[in-house]
C-alpha cells in the first residue's frame, strides 16, 4: 500500500466547491480529483460537531451506537479504528491538525490509539472574527507562509516514513483570511500542492461538516441537522466505473470505501447533534429521498422529501400552518 492522505476541511460546504455547484470560487485540482475518482453526490456526517463527526469518521460507529451519553472530556476510545487498519497493513500513521484542537476534539474525541502520531501547527489558522480581534483581511503572504508550514512538515513525514496514512485536517480558516469560506482557493492551492507529493489515486478530499451560512437564518453549525451542516463533500478514487455515488452514504462507511474500494447503500443513515442523554438533541433519519428529524427538547417532528424540497423548506407532517397576513390556518 503507498503513502495515502485523507484531507478534511473544518466546516467546509460541498457547494463550495466548483465540482459541487459552486458559481464563486473554481477549484480546478479538486476538480480534477473528482473527474479522476468518485464524487459522492450525498454523503453524510454523522455529526454537525467536530468532535462527534471525527469519532464516528476513525470509528465506524454513529454516535448513538456508542457509550459516550454527553458532549464532554471523554476516555480514551478503545475499539478497532481506522487508523489500526492502517496500521495492520502496514502503514505508519499521523494527524495533522491546528493546535487549538487539541483542547476540543482531542478531549471530546479520544479516537486516536497510542500508535498515531499527533501533530500539532501553530500558525495555520484563523480565527473567526467572533474569537479574535485580528485585522487580517486577505493577506497572501500570511497564507503563504501558513501553507508552506504544512507543506514542509509533510514533506518531513514522508521523507522519514516509507509506507504512511496522514490525516491532515485543515481550520475553519487558513490563517490570512477572516471568514468562513474566504480560504476555498487556498485550499485548492494546497490541494495541487499535495498531488505533485501524493499520487491521485492516493488522495482523498472530505470535511468533518458543513455549516448553516444563514441558510434558514442560522448563521453556523453544531445544532441543526439539516442538509448544510450535515452534507458534506467526499471525493475519492475511483471506485469500479462510478464517477458520481449518488444514493445515501455516512462518514461511518470510511474504513469500507478506503480499504474494499465499495461502498453498499445502507437502509437508514443517522446524523445526530448531542449524545442521546442531552437535551438539545436533534436526531436525521435519511432513507431514500426523505429525510426525518426529531426534536428532543421540544419534541418535534420534521418530514423532507429532498427530491422536491432540497432547502427543507416544507415539513409534510405540519397539518396546518397559520398564514398571519390573513390571519387564518391553511
Amino acid at each position: 500500500m503507498v503513502n495515502k492522505i485523507l484531507i478534511t476541511k473544518d466546516a467546509l460546504r460541498a457547494d463550495y466547491l466548483s465540482c459541487y455547484g459552486s458559481h464563486y470560487w473554481q477549484t480546478p485540482n479538486i476538480d480534477e480529483l473528482a473527474n479522476k475518482g468518485t464524487k459522492f453526490v450525498r454523503h453524510y456526517t454523522a455529526a454537525p460537531s467536530t468532535a462527534m463527526s471525527v469519532t464516528s469518521m476513525f470509528s465506524e460507529k454513529y454516535p448513538h451506537e456508542m457509550d459516550r451519553k454527553e458532549y464532554s472530556e471523554v476516555d480514551q476510545y478503545k475499539d478497532q479504528t481506522l487508523f489500526d487498519s492502517f496500521k495492520e497493513a502496514g502503514m505508519s500513521n499521523f494527524v495533522i491538525w491546528p493546535i487549538e484542537w487539541d483542547k476540543t476534539t482531542w478531549l471530546y474525541s479520544k479516537v486516536f490509539p497510542k500508535h498515531v502520531k499527533l501533530i500539532s501547527m501553530r500558525g495555520i489558522a484563523e480565527g473567526i472574527k467572533r474569537d479574535t480581534n485580528s485585522n487580517i483581511n486577505n493577506n497572501d503572504k500570511v497564507s503563504k507562509e501558513a501553507l508552506e508550514r504544512i507543506i514542509l512538515k509533510i514533506d518531513s513525514i514522508l521523507s522519514n516514513n516509507d509506507k504512511s496514512f496522514i490525516w491532515l485536517h485543515l481550520p475553519h480558516v487558513i490563517k490570512g483570511r477572516t471568514s468562513y469560506g474566504s480560504d476555498i482557493d487556498l485550499f485548492d492551492n494546497l490541494v495541487g500542492k499535495l498531488r505533485k507529493r501524493f499520487n491521485d489515486d492516493s488522495i482523498y478530499i472530505s470535511s468533518d461538516h458543513g455549516h448553516m451560512n444563514y441558510d434558514k437564518g442560522i448563521p453556523v453549525y453544531g445544532f441543526h441537522v439539516y442538509e448544510s451542516s450535515i452534507k458534506v463533500p467526499l471525493i475519492v478514487p475511483r471506485i469500479d466505473d462510478n464517477l458520481t455515488i449518488d444514493f445515501p452514504t455516512s462518514h461511518t462507511q470510511l474504513k469500507e470505501i478506503i480499504f474494499s474500494s465499495n461502498v453498499n447503500e445502507r437502509k437508514y443513515i443517522y446524523s445526530d447533534t448531542q449524545y442521546y442523554l442531552q437535551d438539545n438533541r436533534k436526531l436525521a433519519i435519511i432513507k431514500g429521498k426523505f429525510k426525518y428529524i426529531f426534536n428532543k427538547k421540544n419534541k418535534t417532528e420534521e418530514l423532507y422529501d429532498l427530491d422536491y424540497d432540497s432547502n427543507e423548506n416544507v415539513n409534510l407532517l405540519m397539518r396546518k400552518v397559520y398564514d398571519r397576513n390573513r390571519l387564518g390556518y391553511y
